[in-house]
């Protein structure tokens, strides 16, 4: 005889059967025993947890059919499956015999399967019969979208809403599978896959078949691992720990050795969620915790993350989650992902109460503007209110010594020591007065060989900065969060790579980092001076580069950095910023 799938074997073939859904089954044989059944249901839920087979078998109950008679020896249930049938001339082929009487039951039972997917028309041709059937007719509807069903078909329905089975519902019917299959297993393995399956039977036993097959009829742990391309525990928890404890290149180093064993990406984050998620109710409810490490390891992380900072990471993961269904490079969202989760929050100065993925205010760092060579601008930091965008200040300071270690004098910093990049409108004006497509459409098109030369560490910055703009000699970046933009314009060697690897493949070198809030402001900003004509006469040759990281800071009223370049005295500066710029005149 032909092998046959377990979920195939093992199909519930009476209420008494099926597991997880005790509410359902003892309504619907309550009903049946009484001859209270309706004369349409519709059970919706999610895959795999029985919608199809509770039809099949309150089908044969009602009709009094022996639980051991073929399906398709039943002339009187008849299965339509909507999914490939969904014309309103499907629907109408079916309905052409409903006034026909039952040939050996008592009741004719028409199950559709996957109801939602019917077109507007086929629903409207169901309508009516659906509401006043025959008298030995009963319609079963089943479906895992019963939001795209038209609520005139609800209606007219008895609804049954299948709910996920638990795992250690799945566990133990797997566990009474395979000794009935005289196929050894280890606990833990039944843990992975039921945990896998999210609640679904017949996808734990599709997974259950495969893990049979891989370990030649045993069922291990390692086993379970490789099929379901799950993480171990172990590997998880060390993960988390680095990655609490700020430390980004142990914790892509763990990545990497996670990936090279071949563990698919989408199961990965999804273990690292459940994981948080354990973490998360080590203190609050113990009792609902999944995972098999020691409570007292849970409740460590939890008081080294904080509420606060574990709700960040479940949503950055559940972000990264979406945006691996629409990526063919994994690798590198993982990457991403685990500089944002390792990120410290006092260093990237990101709001405390804002998300990662959706948070676009942090500190911008602050352009070197053209003053005198005797002054610099000192690089100043605020934060605004929850209803208005951060922005960077300056004061006009004193230059900003620097030992040289060769003689031990007090220097001012070399050109050999300072930023390459620039940033700012005046900088987003120059390259965009003489921006070309041919060009940015070239960096576009070698933007991911040319980052792929990177480390990882610093693949993940560039992977979240896009080529906005470009000319000849210049391109405009913007990254995606604010954090890492100002990581971006200290880190000398990542400009210095980027600028050579751009030069490599001849393509405009110099750099202007932005972050794309203030990318679109500085487009919109420029679109509306060039029709109005007041654009300036700005060259990027003229435009300062960013300065380093400087010593000293100050707080000074919220402005733009454009709108307070200017070459006055420390002295008028400060007395603007005691008694306003209204009251303060300068007399030259």
């Amino acid at each position: 005889m032909a092998y046959q799938a377990l979920y195939r074997v093992y199909r519930p073939r009476t209420f008494d059967d099926m597991v997880g859904q005790e509410v359902i089954t003892q309504t619907l044989k309550n009903a049946i025993e009484t001859h209270q059944t309706g004369h349409a249901y519709l059970f919706s839920g999610p895959r795999g947890t029985g919608k199809t087979s509770a039809a099949k078998i309150f089908a044969r109950e009602v009709n009094g059919i022996d639980a051991a008679t073929d399906d398709s020896q039943i002339p009187d249930i008849i299965e339509f499956d909507a999914a490939s049938n969904s014309r309103v001339e499907d629907i109408r082929d079916i309905l052409t015999n409903v006034d026909y009487a039952p040939l050996e039951a008592a009741f004719k039972i028409y199950i559709i399967d996957e109801v939602h997917m019917l077109s507007n028309s086929a629903f409207n041709a169901l309508l009516k019969t659906l509401e006043e059937p025959p008298v030995n007719v009963k319609f079963i509807l089943a479906t895992t979208e019963p939001q795209k069903v038209p609520v005139t078909i609800l209606s007219r329905t008895q609804r049954f809403e299948f709910k996920r089975i638990g795992s250690s519902t799945i566990q133990k019917r797997l566990a009474e599978i395979l000794t009935k299959q005289n196929v050894k297993y280890e606990e833990g393995a039944l843990r992975i896959i039921a945990n896998v399956a999210e609640g679904g039977m017949r996808d734990a036993l599709s997974i259950l078949d495969q893990v049979i097959a891989f370990g030649a009829d045993i069922v291990t742990i390692d086993n379970a691992l490789q099929v379901t391309g799950s993480t171990t525990t172990k590997r998880l928890l060390t993960y988390l720990q680095q990655v609490s404890g700020f430390d980004t290149q142990a914790s892509l180093k763990t990545l990497h050795d996670i990936l090279l064993e071949g563990k698919d990406a989408q199961r990965f984050v999804a273990d690292v969620l459940g994981l948080l998620r354990d973490v998360m109710l080590a203190d609050v409810a113990p009792e609902l915790i999944k995972s098999t490490i020691a409570l007292t390891e849970l409740q460590a992380l939890t008081q080294q993350l904080g509420t606060s900072r574990i709700q960040k990471m479940m949503m950055t993961l559940d972000d990264i989650q979406k945006q691996l269904m629409q990526t063919m490079q994994s690798d590198i969202y993982l990457e991403l992902l685990t500089v944002k989760l390792s990120m410290n929050p006092t260093q990237s100065s990101t709001i405390d109460n804002e998300p990662i993925p959706s948070s676009h205010q942090a500190v911008k760092e602050v352009q070197q503007v053209d003053r005198k060579p005797e002054q610099q601008v000192e690089k100043v930091s605020t934060t605004s209110s929850a209803d208005k965008r951060t922005v960077s200040e300056e004061k006009i300071s004193e230059p900003v010594p620097i030992n040289d270690n060769s003689n031990g004098n007090v220097q001012t910093q070399t050109s050999s020591q300072k930023l390459i990049a620039r940033t700012g409108q005046q900088a987003v004006f120059a390259v965009l007065k003489s921006a070309k497509r041919e060009s940015l459409t070239r960096i576009k098109e070698n933007w991911a060989t040319l980052i792929g030369q990177f480390d990882v560490t610093q693949q993940a910055m560039l992977t979240i900065a896009e080529p906005v703009a470009a000319s000849d000699e210049a391109v405009v970046l913007a990254f995606d969060y604010p954090a890492l933009l100002v990581q971006a314009l200290q880190d000398t060697t990542l400009q210095s790579q980027l600028n050579s690897a751009l030069r490599d493949q001849s393509l405009p070198a110099e750099m202007v980092l932005i972050s794309q809030d203030d990318w679109h402001q500085e487009r919109a900003a420029y679109v509306k001076q060039l029709k109005a004509g007041t654009v300036p006469d700005v060259k990027l040759a003229d435009v300062a580069r960013v300065s380093g990281p400087l010593q000293k800071e100050a707080t000074l009223s919220d402005v733009k950095l454009s709108d307070k370049i200017t070459s006055e005295p420390t002295i008028v500066a400060e007395a603007k910023k005691l008694f306003g710029d209204d009251i303060v005149t300068v007399v030259d």
